[in-house]
């Protein structure tokens, strides 16, 4: 039976595997990496790995969401500003995008190709995007006031995929460009066709 750690060090302990995990994850991918691999150098018997969790693909799916947790709150803090231009806030939220991806990029490049065969990971990958429109429409919706829902989450699609293909091509395929080239260009793009609506 897994077990809730209540006491400071047996959070430390369950957080030192998961940080174990995580790296061994990115390094080795997940089928490359045991059970056993990840006990014994987070320093823990293996036992002590089954008390905290049922096997690898639940540590897996536990580090995915609290990483994509991250995410959002990394990239969504981000609030209108009566002050900042349209252009700036989308100039603003592009640039915490690419930030973003640099937190565990290895492990969210794993992530991503397990994506495409593991129903669950696409499973939490789908509810944080969920979430990711609703900020994105929302933020919208402040500077385009007067335009049906429908218009902004169209609009907060596209803008979200693509940034997100952007910054997947800058971070995990050694684009040739320079980030700040394309971070600029996305942003005019963006800019023209959220104004369009």
């Amino acid at each position: 039976m897994v077990r809730i750690p209540r006491q400071n060090r047996s959070r430390e302990r369950r957080r030192r595997i998961m940080d174990t995990a995580r790296n061994l994850f990115s390094e080795k991918g997940f089928k490359g990496t045991s059970s056993n691999e990840i006990a014994s150098r987070a320093g823990v018997s293996i036992g002590t790995f089954y008390s905290y969790f049922e096997n690898k693909r639940t540590l897996f799916l536990e580090i995915l969401e609290e990483h994509l947790d991250n995410f959002i709150t990394g990239i969504y803090s981000l609030r209108p500003d009566e002050g900042a231009s349209m252009k700036d806030t989308i100039r603003s939220h592009i640039r915490k995008a690419f930030t973003v991806f640099d937190l565990h990029a290895a492990f969210h490049k794993e992530a991503l190709v397990m994506k495409f065969t593991d129903p669950d990971v696409r499973r939490l990958f789908t509810a944080v995007e969920k979430k990711q429109l609703v900020l994105i429409t929302a933020l919208l919706g402040f500077y385009r006031p007067g335009r049906t829902s429908r218009d902004l989450e169209a609009v907060a699609k596209v803008m979200h995929s693509a940034v997100e293909n952007v910054a997947h091509y800058v971070k995990f395929l050694d684009s040739p460009f320079d980030p700040d080239l394309l971070i600029d260009e996305l942003t005019e793009m963006i800019f023209h066709y959220a104004e369009s609506i």
